[in-house]
Order: structure tokens, then sequence, then C-alpha cells
């Protein structure tokens, strides 16, 4: 094994000197290890067979984190184990960075490192991204850290992290809904396409953008085909509103970005999905977006949720999920999104099952006590199995015809935070889709 050794020169030594030491339960003795002192002389490793890279965070020669975003170009095939050192509030910005660029494997504290994960186990264990360090975050903390990464010098791509929540940026447009879940088969892309449909049919402009770049299913759950997708916009250093325009599918009452349709995983910068984002606010008033399952996984994600007016979190019932669900909320607070911002939406609902404050408060329980602002629900949607299986056969939502479905409850929000009346086509006055009796008897209405 072939491990480079990026830190100052006193402890890029130390390592080496301990690695090379012989215990009982390690031993790195057979590896071969080298040592890089200097940031601007990373890049003459890049044609070397890397199999692990130590990279401290005070290295010389280069801004910490904009480094980060160099690692992966450098050494695309490396598993890369960040050295942060003692957890403060500036490592907590450092530590945002690096998930944001895909870089989970980060020891903490003085070296060898905290246990469980220290340097040893580091070199040779991958670490699962469960953002240990931002399991307690209040709304204090996330804004510590976003002031930390601005003044160390990191591009927000063009985020604006600082307006009203449910207020759209005056200069930026429509509004950024997100559809997120921490797992598949939820009901993540059903809440994003049922939500489109219901906004699109009161007339409002929405445009539904797949971001599940690995697993793009929009399209095929609406039947998009001999269609180009967004990985058409991939690899451009300036995307123009026309290139964009040009690939939105007119789908019913709706605009359609769709995921790649060429079945390759497109590359993405958090800022140029923003640039997308951006142009699409210029022309619609709400765009829906749909994640990939554990979103704060996937680094080019961060700058579109800190982004996002709302962060629509679907959840279910059963007991997994509500123990995986206190692991997952403080993510979501972790990749930018306020708690304000959040609404859980508990799919397949049944009342058989435990009551939904319980699924509230799990959600909920990964925040400190003092945080003042907790998501809340927004949508509650009953199981009906056979009328889901059915509808989705058919490419439709199961209960969006019905004008008192809970979809339509979540989409009138949604069209309030976006400064739109949310009038259904075909409801009458009594709420309940239709016509009144008035309007029945006499073929016209009173305003």
């Amino acid at each position: 094994m072939f491990c480079l050794i990026a830190a100052a020169g006193g402890i890029a030594g130390q390592i080496r000197n301990n690695l090379q030491r012989k215990n009982r339960e390690w031993d790195f003795s057979a590896w071969t290890l080298e040592v890089c002192v200097d940031a601007s002389k990373l890049a003459d490793w890049s044609d070397k067979s890397i199999d692990v890279l130590l990279l401290s965070r005070t290295l010389p020669g280069a801004d910490p984190i904009k480094l980060l975003s160099q690692v992966r170009g450098f050494f695309p095939a490396a598993h890369v184990v960040l050295l942060v050192g003692p957890v403060t509030e500036s490592c907590k910005a450092y530590l945002r960075a690096s998930g944001r660029e895909g870089l989970y494997n980060s020891v903490t504290g003085e070296l060898p490192g905290d246990r469980p994960y220290n340097l040893m186990v580091a070199m040779t264990r991958p670490r699962q991204p469960d953002l240990d360090g931002y399991a307690e975050l209040a709304v204090e903390d996330a804004d510590n850290i976003r002031e930390d990464y601005v003044e160390a010098g990191g591009d927000r791509g063009g985020a604006e992290s600082e307006r009203a929540p449910g207020v759209a940026p005056a200069n930026n447009g429509g509004i950024l809904v997100v559809s997120t879940a921490n797992k598949g088969g939820v009901g993540k892309t059903t809440a994003s396409i049922a939500v489109a449909k219901a906004l699109g049919s009161a007339g409002i402009k929405v445009c539904l953008i797949d971001l599940d770049l690995g697993g793009p299913n929009i399209a095929s759950f609406l039947d998009i085909k001999d269609a180009p997708g967004i990985e058409r916009l991939s690899g451009l250093s300036d995307i123009s509103p026309a290139q964009v325009e040009q690939l939105l599918v007119p789908v019913d009452s709706l605009a359609v970005l769709p995921g790649p349709m060429n079945k390759t995983l497109p590359f993405f910068r958090g800022a140029d999905l923003v640039a997308i984002l951006n142009h699409l606010r210029l022309t619609f008033q709400v765009i829906i977006c749909d994640t990939p399952p554990e979103p704060w996984t996937k680094g080019w994600l961060y700058d579109v949720f800190e982004a996002a007016d709302l962060a629509l979190a679907v959840v279910d019932q059963s007991k997994l999920s509500e123990d995986e669900t206190k692991k997952y909320a403080p993510t979501l607070l972790s990749m930018g999104v306020r708690p304000e911002r959040i609404r859980i939406v508990v799919n397949r609902y049944s009342r058989k099952l435990h009551n939904l404050r319980v699924v509230e408060a799990a959600f909920c329980s990964g925040f400190k006590k003092g945080c003042k602002t907790l998501p809340r629900l927004g949508a509650v949607i009953p199981d009906d199995w056979d009328a889901a299986v059915k509808s989705a056969y058919r490419g439709e939502i199961a209960g969006l015809e019905d004008a008192g479905s809970p979809w339509h409850k979540l989409a009138k929000e949604i069209a309030g935070l976006a400064g739109c009346r949310y009038e259904r086509a075909g409801a009458g006055e009594n709420g309940r889709g239709g016509s009144s009796l008035f309007r029945r008897l006499f073929g016209k209405g009173v305003r």
C-alpha cells in the first residue's frame, strides 16, 4: 500500500515514524510511507498510484477549505483521510466543507485521534457519513458554521442564506423546494411529482427537476422518452438560460427538467446546479427538486439545500425509520436548511401504527433543547396501497383528484410562500371539487 502523508514537516515525520512502529493491533511496516509538506507540491504526486492520502487541515501552502475541492481531482481513486485536529468552530466549518466534497473520513482530536475512528482505523476502513459532529446542532451553531466558512473564502454558489423563511429572494424570482429522504422507498419522488402536479393544476408556473443523478426516475413515471436530460449541461463553463430552457419537457400543466437520460452519472459542482436553478427562478414561480436518498453524502447538493426555501422531509412510521429519523433530521441542518424551513411529510400513514407525534418527536429529537423553532408536520398521506399501485401504473398520484387531499394542503402552503393564490381548476365553492349547486343550476358563478 502506498500512503502519502500531507502535513507540516514536523507532524508528517512524526506520523510516519509512529506508523512504522509495529504493535500488537496494527502493522503498517510493509506500507510505503511518503510525505508532502507543502500544498503547492500535492499536484506533483497526482501521477503516482496513491492508495491512501492523509491530509492535514494545517498543511502549509493553501487555504485548507479551498484545498478540499482539489483533492479529488488530484487523487480520484485514493482513500482520503482528513486529519482535522481538536474540534473547534473553525474545525466545524472544515468538516462541513469536506462533506460538501464527499470526504467523510475525518479523524478528530489529538493524534492518533478520537476513538473509535482514530488514525489507524481511518487508514483501513471508510467512515459512514453519519455526521456525528452535527447530531445536536442548534440554529446558532449552523450560523457559526456558515460564517466561518464564508470567512475562510468558501464559495456559496449564489445561495442566499440570510433571507427570511418562506420569502423568495427579490432578485431570484420563484421559490425553491427540495424533496428529500434519508433512504429510498419512502415516497420522496411521489411527493415531488404530487406537489408539482397539484401546483400546476392550480395555474401556478412550476418546474419539476430530477436531481437524483444516480437513480433518476421522474422521466419514467411521467413517460418522458427520447429527450435529453440534465446531462447536457454537465461540464459547461457557463450555463445560459437558453441551454436550460431547451431541455424542459412540458408534461400536462408543468415543465420537467429530466435527470440523466443517457444512463450516465454527470459531474456537477454545487455552483453549477445553483446557476441552473437561478435561471429557472426567473421563469417559474415554484421549482420542485427531487433529490437522492442520503443527500448529505453528495457534496454537490449542499449549495442546493442551502438555497432552498422549503425542504420536504419524507418519512414513514416504521420503527426502523423512527430510529433512523433521529439521526437524519440534523443532517439537513448541517446542509444549511434552517429548522423552520423543514416540513415533515409522513407518507403511507396508518392509524394502526403509533401516533404521528411520535414521528414528529423523533424527527426533532436531534436538535438542542434550546432550539426555538423546530420542523413541523406539513402533510400526512393516508395509506391506500391498492390505490397507490393502480395510480402509479397509470403514471398518476393516488388521491390527487380529491380536493380534500393532503397534497393540496401542502401545495397551498407552498403557493402561499411563492406569493400565489391556490385555486384548483374545477374546484367549486363547496371546496370538494366539481361545482356548487348554484353553478350546476345556473352555469356560472358570482365573483
